[in-house]
């Protein structure tokens, strides 16, 4: 017989501005879990290695999120805000799987793009070269293939998170 470790934390992954940080905090709001914004660890490391993190290179981004996602343990009812590019190294998604249930958030397009302009200026790993609409269309399939459920914003509809958050913990729960 297998034992599996029950995992007691919710990552939350999708394209930048599909709102991520928003519904995680609204999980921890009405929850026992507790918001985790990695884009903080990866900021204290960067500027250990005496960086900025709005100048990082797409290498050096890529290598100080790896950095800091495997160095993550004992964690238990954290809600994970990852970033959007996580879905780029299948190392770090492994880890995540073993921490957490992962939850794709998925939204139209058009809906994600003008939120991610509307917050202002924010680094977006390999978006040189491409449009906005392209490096979505390069990360879905990724985040569709490390996704252990599925969750969608209802864009036609504006103050959804509540409802998101909601049905995120259901998810997790029918895992159980």
């Amino acid at each position: 017989m297998v034992y599996m470790k029950k995992k007691n934390n919710i990552a939350l992954m999708g394209m930048a501005g599909v709102g991520k940080s928003y519904i995680s905090k609204k999980i921890a709001e009405i929850s026992n879990f507790e918001h985790m914004e990695t884009d903080e660890l990866i900021i204290k490391q960067a500027n250990q290695e005496g960086k900025i993190y709005l100048d990082l290179s797409d290498e050096d981004f890529l290598r100080i999120e790896k950095n800091v996602f495997m160095d993550l343990a004992n964690l238990s009812e954290k809600v994970i805000d990852t970033g959007a590019s996580v879905i780029y190294d299948q190392d770090v998604m492994c880890k995540i799987a073993e921490l957490a249930h992962v939850i794709y958030i998925e939204d139209s397009i058009d809906v994600i793009e003008d939120r991610f302009i509307a917050r202002g200026p924010v680094p977006l790993m390999g978006i040189e070269g491409k449009t906005f609409k392209q490096l979505f269309a390069e990360r879905q399939p990724l985040y569709e293939k490390y996704a252990q459920s599925t969750v969608t914003r209802n864009h036609s509809r504006k103050n959804d998170a509540g409802l998101v958050a909601e049905k995120i913990l259901q998810c997790v729960r029918d895992d159980e």
